[in-house]
């Protein structure tokens, strides 16, 4: 009985896992479609956290850059800005984190991830550009 249901829990498992993709598109998809829905935005965020955690940063990565352009006046537009730049950093687009960290850093300079923004534009600057 026992292992029965081990077997079950990990197909469980499994199957949840290989849905994310799904319903993360579906939640992005649903707030765009509706961008004068007051809880768009926030549906973006949470998109962008469960591809960002399970390391699907370059879907994560144009979802960002999406919102950016489909809510510039939302409370979250720090988070998609940073989520932009910290996934183009993480799928190995360095010139895009670059100009995201820069951006970041420009519209939110007294942000609590300034700082954080700040050290990794330093940082990719210095290895990823010729002055």
């Amino acid at each position: 009985m026992t292992k029965k249901l081990i077997v079950v829990l990990i197909i469980g498992a499994i199957i949840g896992i290989s849905t994310i993709p799904m319903w993360t598109a579906k939640m992005a998809d649903d707030a765009f479609a509706n961008p004068n829905l007051p809880n768009s935005p926030q549906k973006i965020e949470d998109a962008l956290k469960v591809r960002m955690y399970v390391y699907m940063y370059p879907e994560a990565r144009k979802i960002a850059e999406k919102a950016v352009l489909y809510f510039p006046e939302a409370k979250e537009l720090p988070y998609f800005i940073y989520t932009a730049a910290l996934s183009s950093e993480k799928a190995g687009n360095p010139l895009a984190a670059i100009y995201w960290y820069g951006y970041f850093i420009e519209l939110f300079p007294k942000h609590e991830l300034a700082s954080q923004a700040q050290n990794n534009y330093n940082k990719l600057k210095a290895l990823h550009t010729i002055n």
